[in-house]
């Protein structure tokens, strides 16, 4: 109950800077993002209770911090009155909840027995290498433990997690338009190198960031770090040469987040299908109709511009 209450006031801190950011000139206005970023990342780390909160866990504070940079950016997007007051309180509940779902207990006593009794059970890990042996000089084959405790255990709302990396993504994408000057087309000219750059880095830096916690929702030891780096990349490079693309092409507010939304939607369904992607039928149909959807959105979006 505490880190609930913990969660709400947090939500409302991070909420409350960002609408002063709506009334400062945009280098302030970025000097604010980060400090609600900040803010966000060390307020969930001291909520999940750890002893280095200088030091947080990367894991569970990318929805927060990806949130607090999500409101930081709309802020400067809508008008004062009313749209400001709504989004101080859709901001406060999102943040709020997005803490709340990192903050959900991992099961344990008889609930996390039943689970564990239905995993089947296997031998230890082990490592082969070769070891020398001194009576002949040649190397024998041994076998050692390998240490798999996970960093962080699997977490118990997996669904939760996708949705709000999914909701947040768009919020994210949106956002940048207004952090960065020249970043949101809305029938403005080609960007400058500056304002272009920095849009996809962002645009890189939030659908990386949001595929590295989708990534981690299942059990993950140290040694699958390489599969969350994996899935930064592979959400990052294809979302910011698509943001880059469009922010060129020059489409009306909100077309380019919804289509940057559509192409992390499609990388997750593709990288949590079990089966490969030729061989999936169903998947390979339903690509086909997000792609669809997809054209037919750019081709609005140049009719409309």
């Amino acid at each position: 109950m505490q880190q609930r209450s913990g969660a709400r006031e947090l939500g409302l801190i991070v909420a409350t800077l960002g609408v002063l950011v709506h009334f400062v000139n945009p280098p302030e206005a970025g000097l604010i993002a980060a400090l609600m970023i900040l803010g966000s990342v060390l307020g969930t780390a001291f909520l999940l209770g750890g002893s280095k909160s200088w030091q947080p866990p990367l894991i569970p504070i990318v929805l927060p911090a990806v949130a607090a940079f999500a409101i930081a950016g709309l802020a400067r997007l809508v008008d004062p009155v009313p749209w400001l007051a709504v989004l101080f309180f859709a901001g406060w509940a999102v943040t709020a909840w997005t803490i709340g779902v990192e903050l959900t207990p991992i099961p344990t006593g008889p609930e996390a027995e039943r689970g564990a009794a239905l995993r089947p059970v296997a031998g230890p890990p082990v490592r082969l290498r070769p070891k020398p042996r001194d009576e002949f000089g040649l190397a024998r084959i041994v076998s050692e433990p390998l240490d798999l405790e996970p960093e962080e255990p699997a977490h118990p709302r997996p669904v939760a997690i996708r949705s709000a990396a999914l909701g947040l993504s768009f919020a994210a994408f949106a956002a940048v338009g207004g952090l960065v000057p020249g970043g949101m087309a809305d029938g403005m000219g080609a960007p400058g190198q500056k304002a272009l750059a920095l849009t996809v880095a962002c645009d890189l830096i939030v659908a990386g960031l949001l595929g590295y916690r989708v990534a981690a929702i299942t059990r993950m030891s140290r040694f699958d770090r390489i599969v969350r780096v994996l899935a930064f990349l592979q959400y990052g490079i294809p979302v910011g040469i698509a943001g880059g693309v469009l922010r060129i092409a020059g489409l009306p507010r909100l077309f380019g987040p919804a289509i940057l939304t559509l192409i992390v939607y499609v990388i997750t369904v593709i990288r949590d299908s079990a089966d490969p992607l030729l061989e999936n039928r169903r998947l390979m149909q339903e690509l086909a109709v997000l792609i669809t959807v997809g054209a037919v959105a750019v081709v609005w979006g140049f009719l409309v511009r």
